[in-house]
Protein backbone atom coordinates (compact mmCIF):
# COMPACT_ATOMS: atom_id res chain seq x y z
CA UNK A 1 0.00 0.00 0.00
CA UNK A 2 1.44 3.64 -1.32
CA UNK A 3 1.92 5.59 1.54
CA UNK A 4 0.11 9.87 1.36
CA UNK A 5 3.44 10.79 1.24
CA UNK A 6 5.14 9.02 -1.34
CA UNK A 7 2.10 9.82 -3.70
CA UNK A 8 2.52 13.50 -3.03
CA UNK A 9 6.51 13.31 -3.83
CA UNK A 10 5.55 11.69 -7.44
CA UNK A 11 3.72 14.87 -8.86
CA UNK A 12 5.96 17.12 -7.31
CA UNK A 13 8.83 15.01 -9.22
CA UNK A 14 7.10 15.36 -12.31
CA UNK A 15 6.82 18.97 -12.57
CA UNK A 16 10.80 20.03 -11.03
CA UNK A 17 11.50 17.44 -14.21
CA UNK A 18 9.35 19.51 -16.27
CA UNK A 19 10.50 22.60 -15.37
CA UNK A 20 13.98 21.54 -15.87
CA UNK A 21 12.93 20.25 -19.50
CA UNK A 22 11.48 23.43 -21.03
CA UNK A 23 14.29 25.89 -19.94
CA UNK A 24 16.92 23.11 -21.84
CA UNK A 25 14.24 23.16 -24.69
CA UNK A 26 13.78 26.48 -24.74
CA UNK A 27 17.28 26.98 -25.07
CA UNK A 28 18.32 24.52 -27.48
CA UNK A 29 15.68 25.73 -29.58
CA UNK A 30 17.81 29.42 -29.76
CA UNK A 31 21.02 27.74 -30.38
CA UNK A 32 19.42 25.96 -33.28
CA UNK A 33 18.04 28.88 -34.72
CA UNK A 34 20.73 31.16 -34.33
CA UNK A 35 23.35 28.25 -35.91
CA UNK A 36 21.25 27.86 -38.94
CA UNK A 37 20.31 31.11 -39.76
CA UNK A 38 23.52 33.43 -38.67
CA UNK A 39 26.62 30.78 -37.78
CA UNK A 40 25.72 29.13 -41.07
CA UNK A 41 25.20 31.58 -43.90
CA UNK A 42 28.69 33.87 -42.35
CA UNK A 43 30.58 30.49 -42.87
CA UNK A 44 29.11 29.84 -46.08
CA UNK A 45 30.01 33.42 -47.32
CA UNK A 46 33.82 32.76 -46.18
CA UNK A 47 34.46 29.34 -47.46
CA UNK A 48 32.76 31.03 -50.97
CA UNK A 49 35.39 33.83 -50.42
CA UNK A 50 38.50 31.25 -49.85
CA UNK A 51 37.45 28.59 -52.42
CA UNK A 52 36.55 28.80 -56.50
CA UNK A 53 33.99 27.72 -58.76
CA UNK A 54 35.78 23.86 -58.30
CA UNK A 55 36.00 24.04 -54.26
CA UNK A 56 39.57 24.55 -53.89
CA UNK A 57 41.19 26.77 -51.18
CA UNK A 58 42.31 29.83 -52.92
CA UNK A 59 43.46 33.24 -52.42
CA UNK A 60 42.38 34.42 -56.08
CA UNK A 61 39.22 36.07 -55.35
CA UNK A 62 41.40 38.80 -52.95
CA UNK A 63 43.52 39.08 -55.64
CA UNK A 64 40.76 40.30 -58.27
CA UNK A 65 39.14 42.52 -55.58
CA UNK A 66 42.59 44.16 -55.32
CA UNK A 67 43.83 44.59 -58.95
CA UNK A 68 40.43 45.78 -59.67
CA UNK A 69 40.32 49.79 -59.41
CA UNK A 70 36.61 50.44 -59.23
CA UNK A 71 36.25 47.61 -56.40
CA UNK A 72 39.21 49.59 -54.26
CA UNK A 73 37.72 53.18 -54.75
CA UNK A 74 34.47 51.67 -53.78
CA UNK A 75 35.90 50.45 -50.73
CA UNK A 76 37.60 53.18 -49.76
CA UNK A 77 34.42 55.51 -50.84
CA UNK A 78 32.35 52.99 -47.95
CA UNK A 79 34.88 53.86 -45.64
CA UNK A 80 35.14 57.38 -45.59
CA UNK A 81 31.61 57.26 -45.74
CA UNK A 82 31.43 55.21 -42.30
CA UNK A 83 33.48 56.96 -40.91
CA UNK A 84 32.34 60.56 -42.18
CA UNK A 85 29.06 59.51 -40.73
CA UNK A 86 29.77 58.25 -37.68
CA UNK A 87 31.64 61.47 -37.27
CA UNK A 88 27.85 64.07 -38.05
CA UNK A 89 25.69 61.35 -35.91
CA UNK A 90 28.33 61.95 -33.08
CA UNK A 91 28.26 65.63 -33.28
CA UNK A 92 23.92 65.91 -33.35
CA UNK A 93 23.67 62.69 -31.05
CA UNK A 94 25.38 63.97 -28.40
CA UNK A 95 23.92 67.71 -28.52
CA UNK A 96 20.39 66.16 -28.41
CA UNK A 97 21.62 63.71 -25.53
CA UNK A 98 23.15 66.73 -23.42
CA UNK A 99 19.62 68.58 -24.33
CA UNK A 100 17.43 65.47 -23.25
CA UNK A 101 19.29 64.90 -20.39
CA UNK A 102 21.02 68.03 -18.76
CA UNK A 103 18.38 70.53 -19.53
CA UNK A 104 15.14 71.31 -18.54
CA UNK A 105 12.53 72.63 -21.22
CA UNK A 106 8.96 73.32 -22.49
CA UNK A 107 8.04 69.82 -24.16
CA UNK A 108 10.96 67.72 -23.89
CA UNK A 109 9.32 64.56 -23.59
CA UNK A 110 8.14 65.51 -26.68
CA UNK A 111 11.05 66.28 -27.95
CA UNK A 112 12.16 63.02 -26.76
CA UNK A 113 9.70 61.20 -29.14
CA UNK A 114 10.28 62.93 -31.84
CA UNK A 115 14.15 62.14 -32.15
CA UNK A 116 12.98 58.05 -32.66
CA UNK A 117 11.25 59.11 -36.14
CA UNK A 118 14.18 58.86 -38.21
CA UNK A 119 15.33 55.78 -37.12
CA UNK A 120 11.77 54.11 -36.93
CA UNK A 121 10.55 55.28 -40.47
CA UNK A 122 12.40 52.66 -43.29
CA UNK A 123 15.17 54.12 -44.99
CA UNK A 124 13.46 54.52 -48.47
CA UNK A 125 10.47 56.56 -47.02
CA UNK A 126 13.65 59.29 -45.54
CA UNK A 127 15.43 59.65 -48.52
CA UNK A 128 12.48 59.79 -50.66
CA UNK A 129 11.56 62.35 -48.83
CA UNK A 130 14.80 64.27 -49.16
CA UNK A 131 14.28 64.37 -52.37
CA UNK A 132 10.74 66.17 -52.79
CA UNK A 133 12.30 68.64 -50.29
CA UNK A 134 16.02 69.33 -51.34
CA UNK A 135 15.94 67.22 -54.70
CA UNK A 136 16.69 68.84 -58.34
CA UNK A 137 13.16 69.98 -58.31
CA UNK A 138 12.40 69.78 -54.95
CA UNK A 139 10.27 72.31 -52.92
CA UNK A 140 13.77 74.14 -51.74
CA UNK A 141 15.07 74.50 -55.52
CA UNK A 142 11.65 75.57 -56.17
CA UNK A 143 11.64 78.78 -53.92
CA UNK A 144 14.97 79.60 -54.91
CA UNK A 145 14.42 79.54 -58.34
CA UNK A 146 11.14 81.95 -57.54
CA UNK A 147 13.31 84.45 -55.26
CA UNK A 148 16.69 84.44 -56.60
CA UNK A 149 16.11 83.73 -59.98
CA UNK A 150 18.71 80.81 -60.11
CA UNK A 151 19.14 79.67 -63.73
CA UNK A 152 20.64 76.31 -62.29
CA UNK A 153 18.93 73.86 -59.64
CA UNK A 154 21.42 73.35 -56.67
CA UNK A 155 22.60 70.15 -55.81
CA UNK A 156 22.05 69.40 -52.49
CA UNK A 157 21.88 65.58 -51.85
CA UNK A 158 22.74 63.66 -55.07
CA UNK A 159 25.93 62.47 -54.25
CA UNK A 160 28.46 61.52 -51.53
CA UNK A 161 27.81 64.45 -49.44
CA UNK A 162 24.18 64.02 -49.89
CA UNK A 163 24.41 60.23 -48.92
CA UNK A 164 26.34 61.01 -45.36
CA UNK A 165 23.25 63.88 -45.26
CA UNK A 166 20.65 61.56 -45.14
CA UNK A 167 22.72 59.14 -42.99
CA UNK A 168 23.25 61.35 -40.52
CA UNK A 169 20.19 62.50 -39.81
CA UNK A 170 18.43 59.20 -40.27
CA UNK A 171 20.98 57.23 -38.26
CA UNK A 172 21.99 59.79 -35.09
CA UNK A 173 19.00 58.18 -32.93
CA UNK A 174 21.47 55.29 -32.49
CA UNK A 175 23.81 57.36 -30.77
CA UNK A 176 21.29 59.62 -28.98
CA UNK A 177 19.67 56.39 -27.19
CA UNK A 178 23.50 55.22 -26.03
CA UNK A 179 24.46 58.11 -24.63
CA UNK A 180 21.37 59.33 -22.87
CA UNK A 181 21.55 55.62 -21.16
CA UNK A 182 25.55 56.13 -20.51
CA UNK A 183 24.61 59.62 -18.62
CA UNK A 184 21.94 58.71 -16.74
CA UNK A 185 24.00 56.32 -15.11
CA UNK A 186 26.48 58.52 -14.28
CA UNK A 187 26.86 59.26 -10.72
CA UNK A 188 26.34 63.58 -10.34
CA UNK A 189 29.52 63.10 -7.02
CA UNK A 190 31.89 62.57 -9.79
CA UNK A 191 31.32 65.93 -11.57
CA UNK A 192 30.70 67.74 -8.55
CA UNK A 193 33.86 66.56 -7.36
CA UNK A 194 35.68 68.06 -10.45
CA UNK A 195 34.17 70.89 -10.14
CA UNK A 196 35.42 71.38 -6.40
CA UNK A 197 39.33 71.09 -7.67
CA UNK A 198 38.47 73.71 -10.58
CA UNK A 199 37.67 72.18 -13.47
CA UNK A 200 34.36 73.38 -14.97
CA UNK A 201 32.69 73.62 -18.75
CA UNK A 202 34.71 71.89 -21.44
CA UNK A 203 37.59 70.63 -19.04
CA UNK A 204 34.67 68.88 -16.93
CA UNK A 205 33.17 67.87 -20.37
CA UNK A 206 36.23 66.06 -21.93
CA UNK A 207 38.00 64.63 -18.65
CA UNK A 208 35.51 63.36 -17.05
CA UNK A 209 31.75 63.09 -18.67
CA UNK A 210 32.82 62.23 -21.88
CA UNK A 211 35.11 59.15 -20.57
CA UNK A 212 32.25 57.89 -18.95
CA UNK A 213 29.97 57.71 -21.71
CA UNK A 214 32.37 55.70 -23.75
CA UNK A 215 30.95 52.12 -23.34
CA UNK A 216 27.43 53.41 -24.84
CA UNK A 217 28.67 55.63 -27.19
CA UNK A 218 31.11 53.25 -28.80
CA UNK A 219 27.94 50.79 -29.07
CA UNK A 220 26.29 53.67 -30.76
CA UNK A 221 29.25 54.23 -33.41
CA UNK A 222 29.40 50.58 -34.44
CA UNK A 223 26.01 50.36 -35.07
CA UNK A 224 26.05 53.24 -36.89
CA UNK A 225 29.55 52.08 -39.11
CA UNK A 226 28.06 48.89 -39.65
CA UNK A 227 24.36 50.22 -41.09
CA UNK A 228 25.85 53.00 -43.33
CA UNK A 229 28.64 50.37 -44.80
CA UNK A 230 25.98 47.87 -45.66
CA UNK A 231 23.24 50.46 -46.69
CA UNK A 232 22.68 50.30 -50.63
CA UNK A 233 19.25 51.40 -50.98
CA UNK A 234 20.06 55.60 -49.76
CA UNK A 235 23.39 55.58 -52.41
CA UNK A 236 21.00 53.71 -55.25
CA UNK A 237 18.07 56.33 -55.03
CA UNK A 238 20.80 59.36 -54.39
CA UNK A 239 22.92 58.29 -57.67
CA UNK A 240 26.07 57.26 -56.08
CA UNK A 241 26.82 53.40 -57.56
CA UNK A 242 30.81 54.10 -56.08
CA UNK A 243 30.13 52.22 -53.13
CA UNK A 244 30.54 48.51 -52.06
CA UNK A 245 26.89 47.90 -50.75
CA UNK A 246 25.79 49.47 -54.23
CA UNK A 247 28.24 47.85 -56.55
CA UNK A 248 27.24 44.37 -54.62
CA UNK A 249 23.40 45.12 -55.24
CA UNK A 250 24.60 45.59 -58.94
CA UNK A 251 26.31 42.05 -59.19
CA UNK A 252 23.84 40.52 -57.45
CA UNK A 253 21.46 41.78 -60.13
CA UNK A 254 23.29 40.63 -63.07
CA UNK A 255 23.64 37.74 -62.06
CA UNK A 256 20.37 36.88 -61.29
CA UNK A 257 19.17 37.93 -64.52
CA UNK A 258 22.76 35.87 -66.03
CA UNK A 259 20.98 32.87 -64.25
CA UNK A 260 17.57 33.43 -65.73
CA UNK A 261 18.72 33.87 -69.47
CA UNK A 262 20.83 30.72 -68.98
CA UNK A 263 17.43 28.64 -67.61
CA UNK A 264 14.95 30.02 -70.01
CA UNK A 265 17.98 29.37 -73.26
CA UNK A 266 18.07 26.06 -71.93
CA UNK A 267 14.51 25.40 -71.73
CA UNK A 268 14.24 27.01 -74.69
CA UNK A 269 16.74 24.35 -76.68
CA UNK A 270 15.02 21.45 -74.57
CA UNK A 271 11.38 22.40 -76.08
CA UNK A 272 13.20 22.75 -79.04
CA UNK A 273 14.84 19.18 -79.33
CA UNK A 274 11.66 17.89 -77.69
CA UNK A 275 9.59 19.11 -80.64
CA UNK A 276 11.95 18.06 -83.83
CA UNK A 277 10.58 14.90 -85.35
CA UNK A 278 12.05 11.94 -84.82
CA UNK A 279 14.45 10.42 -87.83
CA UNK A 280 12.50 7.50 -89.45
CA UNK A 281 14.61 4.26 -90.12
CA UNK A 282 14.68 2.10 -93.03
CA UNK A 283 14.69 -1.22 -92.63
CA UNK A 284 17.12 -3.75 -95.00
CA UNK A 285 15.96 -7.11 -95.38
Amino acid sequence: MTSPAAASAAPRHTSSSAGRLLPAVGVGAVWLFLLLFLVYPLLRILYDAFSDDAGRLTLANFAEFARDPYYLRSLVNSLLLGLGTVAATSVVGFAVAFLLVRYEFVGRNLFGYLTLIPIISPPLVGVLGFTFIMGRAGTVNVLLEDWFGLARPVNFVYGLHGVLLVETLHLFPMITLNVVDALAKIDPALEEAAESVGAHGWTKLVRITLPLTTPGYVAGALLVFIWTFSDFATPLVLGVHDLLASRRRAATSRSRTTRRSRTRRSRAGACRRSARPAPSRSCRC
